[in-house]
């Protein structure tokens, strides 16, 4: 009871704070990020149709939008207006088989939209993507340390967050000799909530180059790394595993020492943590079963979960190969790949739009940031360029090997760092300060 009023609470400070705050567009971003700590809580209004705060937040931001005059920065690109177009269609044409599952599926997929819409009226300059990017840091310490809490004492969480204790059980899960529990994340929802935390990784980079705060301390900083890094082990969520993976190899392959001259001792400290982990706690088979899983070397024995969701993705694609204009919204079960979902659901033409704008936005923001490299010695720019660059990395990653939209509270993280990447790389391109010749 406790929990649902703070709930409510909060729910009623962020619209008010987006409607008739002073900077409630901007700010709507933010009391988006803080609701991913909310999970799996929604607001029900109709049976099987709930409202995540999420969306009420962004439905608020869109009602002032509309009602208020706002500047607007730059306009939502042709190739999402589209799209959305054909989401809508698709989801009209539908009526006359009309499900809540199809209703749900499309209000899932519009949030991506919503955004879009809302960011046409933030400026997204380097001061603005730092306000925004900061709240991160709320969602991440709170599902870390709840969740290690969870681990720890199930009984404190569960009389925190009212709900039942139990361990997370996966049958189908790679166990090594040694059995491996993994965190449920029972008071966020699902275990999936260590997907919230890896894009944390980056921006700490940058939160500490403009010694935000107490990160500025060393102990601080090292003590959250390990507390970030400790509860994604713990999840066992090897999509949580594969990114953190890759952010760290990014950042040790692609990132330039005299941006940030000690990000390479941060980032070996991170390798080696997390290696220490892997190898002396038992989930080695298990973190090496993703990269078998990649290259389809699975042995359903041991990996009965990769196994089960290649099964999908073929059932998916041939759901594609025989339905070109797809099957319309709702009318396919989870397949655990988003990209396939959409396409099957929407259509060969419209899933292909959809990916290739993310691919899109990816080269936009390589080539955008080799520039700045190059041309101009922006230290804080760099960083900032480099955090889009793994947001961009974590969605693709996220969009390939996990289902996440039909969920808000999944799937409206990784939308808004792709939103939030796309507006700060067109902002920055089109500034007049900004004289370059490059992808637009």
């Amino acid at each position: 009871m406790l929990t649902d009023i703070l709930i409510i609470i909060f729910v009623l400070l962020g619209v008010r704070a987006i409607l008739y705050g002073r900077n409630g567009v901007e700010n709507c971003f933010i009391w988006i990020i803080w609701a991913f700590c909310l999970g799996y809580r929604t607001f029900e209004t109709i049976p099987y149709v709930a409202f995540h705060p999420i969306e009420i937040f962004s439905f608020v931001c869109i009602i002032r939008l509309f009602t208020t005059k706002h500047y607007k920065y730059r306009s939502i690109p042709s190739i999402h207006k589209l799209n959305f177009v054909i989401f809508f269609l698709i989801f009209i044409s539908g009526f006359y088989n009309f499900n809540i599952r199809s209703f749900v599926e499309f209000k899932s997929i519009s949030l991506f939209y919503q955004f879009y819409f809302i960011a046409q009226y933030i400026k997204f300059d380097d001061l603005s993507f730092f306000k925004i990017i900061r709240s991160y840091l709320i969602p991440a310490i709170y599902i870390s340390i709840f969740g290690i809490l969870e681990y720890i004492n199930p009984n404190i969480t569960s009389t925190i967050f009212q709900i039942e204790v139990q361990k997370f059980n996966d049958p189908t899960a790679v166990l090594d000799f040694r059995l491996f529990d993994r965190l449920a994340f029972l008071f966020w929802g699902s275990h999936l909530a260590a997907n919230i935390i890896p894009p944390i990784f980056s921006i700490l980079i940058y939160l500490r180059y403009k010694k935000y705060g107490i990160l500025n301390n060393n102990i601080f900083f090292l003590s959250i790394i390990f507390l970030f890094l400790i509860a994604i082990y713990l999840s066992g969520n090897r999509i949580s595993w594969l990114i953190v993976t890759i952010i760290v190899l990014n950042i040790i392959f692609f990132y330039k020492s005299f941006i940030f001259p000690n990000v390479k001792k941060y980032s070996i400290a991170i390798v080696g943590i997390f290696i220490i982990l892997v190898y002396s706690l038992p989930a080695t088979q298990r973190y090496f079963s993703i990269f078998n899983a990649i290259i389809l070397n699975i042995d359903p024995t041991l990996d009965a979960s990769s196994s089960k969701r290649l099964e999908l993705i073929i059932s998916g694609l041939e759901i594609i190969k025989e339905n070109f204009f797809g099957v319309g919204w709702g009318k396919i079960l989870w397949i655990h790949n988003d990209i396939i979902q959409i396409t099957a659901a929407s259509g060969i033409i419209p899933g292909t739009i959809f990916i290739y704008s993310l691919l899109y936005l990816l080269l936009r923001v390589v080539r955008y940031y080799n520039f700045i490299k190059n041309k101009l010695p922006n230290n804080s720019k760099h960083l900032i360029l480099f955090i889009c660059l793994n947001f961009v990395l974590h969605t693709f990653i996220s969009l390939v090997f996990n289902g996440n939209y039909q969920l808000i509270q999944c799937g409206a993280p990784i939308f808004l760092l792709w939103v939030i990447a796309d507006s700060y790389i067109d902002n920055s391109i089109k500034s007049k300060n900004t004289n370059i010749n490059i992808i637009t």
